[in-house]
């Protein structure tokens, strides 16, 4: 295994509105330090591995807040905690962990950072190498196969692969958006994209915004979310589609009435006309639609936001 390399620097981001699409949320893009000074910019430090070993490769790109104050140092530990839990769940279907947390003692986050990244790496290179073998293993036992058939077959296995990124995405005067998302490639026919989505957090005192609409209400959203739908396909370059049409397309889970669009997995992301829901790979459609994503404008998701909401997004909102 080569060795890991972990980078730190101080970035300063651009405001930037959320965004989402099928294979990448927003990044983030470094601006003059002279924005520093402008109080709607919340600094952030950079952190990224890139690894690789024989059947895997590993690149994280980790961003968190400088804490410059309560509330920046309260979005900082939560992010870290949760890069914490990201990684140590990789290529796990169990409720148990791939490795334990970090339980060094040291407080330094490039420390406790680079325990994820080598952890990580060394998850992947034992399960790649453990299934490679299981491969030659069954290539050799096939005695439908040539030698030069066996050679050719082991020489086109495809290495495992994940990425992932912690990147902030939107930062104005009242909150700050980061995108939590992942790609992992495990030799199969497609990799997967996956994450905790766009974490919103107020600046006043930097806790996350953990509910935008009230989901007691998804009936009466029903209109708001099939239009959107209806829109993301549109813009996909599809026929315009009756209702009718849409519900034959999708795809929604058995656990649920199948005349009722589901809110996504993953929360809402404010952006400066109106709020963004994204669904996930298979959440709602097959792989070939994506990630279906749509804005619903403010004044008509409005009476739908929950108090916390409210209050966050009250400038947009008059």
């Amino acid at each position: 295994m080569k060795k890991t390399i972990l980078i730190v620097f101080l970035a300063v981001v651009q405001v930037l509105l959320c965004a989402c699409s099928q294979k990448k949320g927003g990044e983030a893009v470094s601006s003059d330090a002279d924005s520093i000074l402008n109080t709607d910019t919340l600094v952030v430090e950079h952190f990224g591995c890139v690894d690789s070993a024989k059947y895997a490769y590993l690149t994280i790109d980790v961003e968190l807040p400088q804490a410059v104050n309560e509330a920046a140092g309260a979005i900082r530990g939560y992010l870290l905690s949760l890069v914490g839990d990201r990684l140590s769940y990789v290529c796990s279907y169990e409720s148990e962990r791939s490795y334990p947390l970090y339980h060094g003692k040291s407080n330094e986050t490039s420390e406790q950072l680079a325990y994820y990244f080598k952890e990580t790496m060394r998850l992947l290179d034992r399960l790649s190498t453990n299934e490679m073998r299981e491969r030659r293993s069954y290539l050799e036992e096939d005695s439908t196969l040539s030698a030069e058939q066996k050679a050719n077959a082991l020489s086109d296995m495809p290495r495992w692969g994940y990425e992932y990124k912690l990147v902030k995405t939107a930062d104005t005067l009242d909150y700050v958006v980061f995108l939590s998302q992942d790609y992992i490639f495990m030799g199969g026919a497609h990799g997967g994209v996956g994450g905790d989505g766009y974490l919103t957090f107020s600046k006043t005192d930097g806790h996350m915004i953990s509910q935008f609409v009230d989901t007691t209400r998804v009936a009466e959203m029903q209109p708001l979310l099939i239009q959107g739908l209806k829109q993301y396909y549109t813009e996909a370059g599809e026929e315009p589609m009756t209702t009718a049409q849409l519900f034959e397309r999708l795809q929604l889970p058995y656990d649920g009435p199948n005349d009722q669009i589901p809110l996504p997995a993953t929360l809402p992301c404010p952006t400066s006309e109106g709020l963004l829901f994204c669904y996930g790979q298979y959440e709602i459609a097959c792989y070939a639609d994506g990630m279906p994503a749509f804005v619903v404008p403010y004044d008509k998701v409005k009476p739908f936001l929950s108090k916390d909401a409210l209050q966050l997004l009250d400038a947009y909102l008059k």
